[in-house]
């Protein structure tokens, strides 16, 4: 292969996975649709009330794997082959899980292993904390452990917010631009590639995720996304270099890292409160309910798309935040974010409350007494049930469509 400049390379790696995205995308809801490949409601955790294909995981896996595979050279990233060994099994993982549904602990043991061969074969983990809580540089088990730990949770931040239409497309399509920039500004060519062809391919995504949704990303995107991302972190921590031109806008490895805990702000935060949350009142961390601050914002009356520009605008606010205050201690930033953070949500708990006191709140639908399946191929109720409307949607002819 001719070789490129990086902005023109970059620039082919997002248009290319664009495309492939854009086209691979409208077939994959037409199959979903003549197989009755689909997501139904089950009004715990999923809030939509229509039947929507939950495979389009399928179309950014495609588009992002192939456009890495033509533009990356695994001469200059020797890492890559090893990322697409860890992203191929979790792309198998959660194609299992939307079809037939796996169970937990299957589900952690994929996460666990994609993790382990990252961090522990591909050697692309933590290796210094820069101070943060008066911790320096790790041995190289303790960065093992705490870089696995990392990604498994990063992994499942981005399965969390999943619950509304295109909110996590939109928070990775925002994580992956602020990565792919700083890998690209701090000479990281290969990380870049895989920041841009992913952002390609959640774009192309989102232009059918936004609401009302035609299709949606299910366990195969959320988790290819959450374990790229945080890979990418990793890489940009590593590979940061104050004489290369990321030095103007990120000053130092410490600010890195927390630039980094600021891109990754909406996921970590609100998974980190619901988890604490859920476990503090004893019961199970990964029960679904109504706690994840999209809830919060569609409780107060706010629309999908609404919902999705707020929590942008706040993870946007937050990387503001941690730039103005790199200079200083990196844990007098992190201080800072979580104080900035958690006064938004004091706000956004208060003005839900009030609503509820004064019988404001939206209608909610109790909860099924069964959990629906996320698949099936066999049940000819849901074949009779189910239509195409003309703008691709899936939607129910009978007791769904309330």
């Amino acid at each position: 292969m001719i070789p490129l400049p990086p902005h023109l390379l970059y620039l082919l790696t997002f248009i290319s996975s664009l495309i492939i995205s854009l086209v691979s995308i409208p077939q994959i809801i037409e199959i979903s649709a003549k197989k009755k490949l689909f997501d139904l409601p089950d009004n715990e955790r999923k809030l939509h009330q229509r039947i929507v294909p939950n495979l389009g995981g399928i179309g950014i896996f495609f588009a992002y794997i192939t456009t890495t595979a033509l533009f990356i050279q695994p001469v200059t990233f020797a890492q890559w082959n090893y990322i697409t060994a860890a992203s191929l099994l979790l792309f198998l993982t959660g194609i299992m899980d939307d079809l037939v549904s796996l169970s937990p602990s299957k589900k952690f043991l994929a996460q666990f292993m994609a993790a382990t061969i990252l961090t522990a074969v591909a050697d692309i983990r933590i290796t210094s904390l820069h101070g943060i809580l008066g911790v320096y540089d790790l041995t190289k088990t303790y960065s093992i452990a705490f870089s696995i730990i990392g990604t498994i949770f990063i992994t499942n931040a981005f399965n969390l917010i999943d619950g509304i239409d295109g909110l996590a497309s939109s928070i990775a399509l925002l994580c992956t631009f602020s990565l792919g920039v700083c890998l690209g500004a701090s000479g990281n060519a290969g990380g870049a590639c895989l920041a841009f062809s992913l952002m390609g391919a959640i774009l192309g995504f989102l232009r059918y995720n936004i609401s009302p949704a035609k299709i949606f990303m299910g366990d195969t995107g959320s988790l290819l996304i959450g374990f790229t991302i945080s890979c990418l972190c990793i890489l940009f921590v590593r590979s940061f270099n104050e004489a290369a031109p990321i030095a103007e806008i990120v000053h130092s490895p410490a600010s890195a890292l927390v630039v980094c805990l600021s891109i990754l702000f909406v996921p970590v935060f609100d998974s980190f409160r619901v988890f604490a949350t859920r476990t503090i009142k004893g019961g199970s961390p990964f029960k679904a309910d109504r706690t994840h601050l999209h809830h919060y914002l569609l409780d107060l009356g706010f629309t999908h798309t609404r919902t999705v520009t707020i929590l942008l605008t706040a993870n946007i606010l937050i990387i503001t935040l941690s730039l103005l205050t790199q200079d200083f201690n990196p844990n007098i930033g992190i201080l800072s974010i979580l104080l900035l953070s958690f006064g938004l949500f004091a706000i956004l708990y208060f003005m839900r409350k009030n609503r509820i006191e004064n019988n404001k709140l939206p209608f909610i639908t109790p909860a099924t007494t069964q959990k629906t399946k996320k698949a099936s191929t066999t049940k000819t109720s849901q074949t009779s049930a189910t239509t195409v409307s003309s703008s691709g949607i899936l939607t129910p002819s009978d007791s769904f469509n309330n």
